[in-house]
């Protein structure tokens, strides 16, 4: 998939090589054990909402303030890791997504930059949706309208 690990925020990628945990904080470092530029990231209640998705290795983090982090592992290995040890240090409930997870991330941070506050819940098992043929975004079956775009589907 990808050579290396990738700290996105609001979508500048910067590469790391390993994370730890301080207190409320996840560290990420460089190969040289130093922390990374914004490689300071807060896990506390300043996070609306803590996602996932194990097909792409993705754990994407929607702050209250509407900030997108987004942690991409190279390996199985490292991103069980990452997941474990951040799950354990918020001690917060983490939800499962599909590929289409930063999209999704996406839209929650600009309805929280509108005030409006969602509740994050697992991807749905895709057989029980139909796509938009505007935007691509999931929507029940059944839906006349897109969820996401408005158009027609």
């Amino acid at each position: 998939m990808i050579e290396s690990n990738y700290l996105i925020i609001n979508r500048i990628p910067e590469t790391y090589d390993r994370m730890k945990i301080a207190g409320k904080a996840a560290v990420f470092l460089n190969g040289s054990g130093k922390m990374i530029d914004r490689g300071a990231v807060r896990i506390d209640d300043t996070v609306y909402a803590f996602m996932y998705c194990d097909e792409v290795r993705n754990i994407t983090l929607v702050t209250e303030s509407g900030d997108v982090v987004t942690i991409l592992c190279r390996d199985a290995g490292t991103y069980d890791e990452t997941l474990s040890e951040l799950r354990k240090a918020s001690g917060r409930s983490f939800s499962k997504q599909n590929k289409r997870i930063n999209r999704y991330a996406e839209s929650v941070a600009e309805k929280l930059g509108e005030g409006v506050r969602l509740r994050v819940t697992d991807a749905v098992d895709q057989s029980e949706m139909v796509e938009c043929p505007e935007c691509g975004m999931l929507n029940p079956k059944g839906s006349v309208y897109c969820l996401d775009c408005g158009a027609e589907i």
